[in-house]
């Protein structure tokens, strides 16, 4: 939109929305401003998706999408009757108040923000999501999506379901009691420090599996300016995952979106790719020590201070409204640090940093082993899709992710692997609030597929199978260059290619090839044919030979030709031809790659 000017933040490089709010579905732009304190599931997710299309999250999130067609009818951006069609007048305001708004362009799919509103290097940098956002099958009718859902909603109502999420949670409380107490009982000096580290690495598991099904749930603030939904934010104690941004990132972009250039968790742990193999181990570890002990509380900051849109009182007219408190946020970081500072006090940090690290990485891997992100493309997991449903949504969905076993049993597992034990299910019906009920609605997910062609893999061990895949991966590969030592690496303005890039001597130059770039020539003088003297002429008194090819190995130059001018000893260059990095650059990046993880920048 010509007239919507972005906002960005000053911290990440984020650009926001600003001015006319709109969000589209199925090609059509609506304003829910007005819509967003009366949405069940709550308003968070409207704050994040503006300037979005949100066509897949509207078909995908809710368990009948067809009855909300009445509502989105209500808030259609509609044509003035007696103006242009590019113009419209929008009536309705955020927050609930009315405001006669300036006339604006009408908001198309080519307005949708580039970068959907999140830090830019969580996306690849040719992502651009007017045209990059995948068009795939998730209709309300005639899907693979609709049919498992009638399937799931003729067996299950929705007052069966939630039985099954009561219990979920009463297993997850009673797992958060266990965790409070092997803390109790180290300081007291009842367990040792090694039985200590382990209940640490389960529960922290188990829990954050528990807070993964949160950020799905429907959450509503019971007051205006405090929001508690404590069992979200679970999701960050497993020092990986992070409610504050989760939401977005996980809820709103990697399941939707699964596998594309939208989905951000393809790039989410890339960030130690910037380091050397040697250095990753340390520099990720030091990197999540920094965001869990001050990195997230600065980024809480930035997000309640800078990134949550408040309108602008003399651009609408509208008075500021303070966002509600995420006071579940703040709990569970002021818990983390409470833990870190009563062992440092009472000699118990060793343990503390042990578990630490352990639950770090295996959290890590975790997170990445259900999907086959370590492969840059998905062709050959899609070839196992019937031909009709390769654009097919819910197959998709199916056929990229992983189920995930460690002690074979599926209930058991469920927290053993943070929640992916029944991982397709939950990602064909994310809206379930729960694991229980991921795993009593799989029998009718699987015969829904059973019927169509696909294919329902047995779980994958997660110690076996998955995590020497993604160890290998994310400690062994290539080193993949910041933005600043790309631009680092760039030629100064001006500067010419290195020589060797010429043609061997005695070769010919390809039909219509251009001549390589030089100074320009005065108007109306051609270049000459050749630049060597003719036959049997000598070069005048002092001047020099062009210059020529390099020698081979030991081959002497003729006798009186002058060597080229001196540019400094070669760097030699790996095969493909990208200088290599120094040690001192390594260093560099693993200090700066560790701050920025104190600071509250980077994955």
């Amino acid at each position: 939109m010509a007239e919507t000017m972005p906002r960005m933040s000053p911290y990440t490089g984020t650009e926001f929305p600003r001015d006319r709010p709109f969000w589209i579905v199925d090609g059509r732009a609506y304003d829910l401003t007005e819509w967003m304190g009366r949405h069940p599931g709550g308003a968070i997710w409207f704050a994040q998706t503006e300037g979005r299309d949100i066509s897949a999250l509207l078909h995908t999130y809710h368990r009948d999408p067809a009855r909300l067609q009445k509502i989105l009818a209500k808030y259609l951006i509609e044509e003035l009757a007696d103006q242009d069609v590019s113009a419209r007048l929008v009536a309705p305001f955020r927050l609930g108040e009315r405001d006669m708004r300036d006339k604006l362009p009408v908001p198309t799919e080519k307005d949708i923000l580039p970068k959907l509103g999140v830090p830019p290097f969580l996306l690849p940098p040719e992502f651009n999501a007017p045209e990059d956002l995948p068009k795939l099958d998730y209709r309300d009718e005639g899907s693979l999506l609709a049919a498992i859902r009638q399937r799931v909603n003729a067996q299950f109502s929705k007052q069966a379901l939630k039985k099954y999420d009561r219990a979920f949670d009463a297993v997850t409380w009673a797992i958060a009691a266990a965790h409070v107490a092997a803390l109790v009982l180290l300081i007291a000096r009842v367990i040792p420090g090694w039985a200590f580290v382990v209940i640490m690495v389960v529960t922290r598991t188990a829990l954050a599996g528990s807070g993964h099904y949160g950020l799905h749930r429907k959450w509503k603030p019971g007051h205006p300016a405090l929001t508690l939904p404590l069992g979200k934010a679970l999701f960050d104690l497993n020092y990986v995952g992070t409610s504050l941004i989760g939401t977005d990132g996980h809820v709103l972009l990697h399941h939707p979106y699964l596998g594309s250039g939208a989905d951000v968790k393809k790039t989410f742990f890339d960030g130690m790719l910037r380091l050397h193999p040697v250095l990753r181990v340390p520099g990720y570890t030091l990197h999540k020590l920094g965001i869990c002990l001050t990195g997230l509380p600065l980024r809480g900051r930035e997000i309640t201070k800078f990134e949550r849109h408040k309108p602008i009182p003399q651009e609408t007219g509208a008075p500021f409204v303070q966002d509600p408190i995420r006071a579940d946020f703040w709990l569970i970081r002021a818990w983390i640090v409470f833990e870190f500072a009563l062992c440092l006090a009472t000699g118990h940090i060793v343990a503390w940093l042990v578990q630490f690290i352990l639950t770090l990485w295996i959290n890590t891997f975790l997170v990445v082993a259900s999907h086959d992100f370590e492969e840059p493309d998905s062709e050959e997991e899609l070839a196992v899709i019937p031909e009709p449903l390769r654009d097919d949504w819910a197959a998709r969905q199916i056929c990229l992710s992983y189920d995930l076993s460690v002690v074979g049993n599926r209930w058991i597992d469920l927290f053993l692997s943070a929640g992916l034990s029944p991982h397709r299910v939950h990602h064909v019906l994310p809206y379930q609030g729960s694991g229980f009920a991921n795993l009593a609605s799989e029998d009718a997910v699987r015969e829904v597929c059973a019927e169509v062609g696909i294919a329902w893999e047995r779980p994958r061990n997660l110690i076996v199978d998955r995590f020497p895949a993604v160890m290998k991966h994310y400690l062994t590969c290539p080193v993949k260059p910041s933005l600043l030592r790309t631009l680092s690496m760039q030629p100064p303005p001006g500067l010419q290619p290195p020589a060797g890039l010429e043609p061997p001597p005695g070769t010919q130059p390809p039909p219509g090839a251009q001549p390589p770039p030089g100074p320009p020539l005065p108007p109306g003088l051609q270049p000459p044919a050749r630049l060597e003297p003719p036959p049997g002429t000598q070069p005048p008194p002092g001047a020099q030979p062009p210059p020529g090819p390099p020698l081979p190995p030991g081959a002497q130059p003729p006798p009186g030709a002058q060597p080229p001018p001196a540019m400094g000893p070669p760097r030699p260059n790996p095969p493909g031809g990208k200088p290599r990095a120094s040690v001192w650059e390594h260093v560099s990046e693993l200090f700066r790659y560790s701050f920025e993880g104190w600071r509250g920048v980077g994955v």
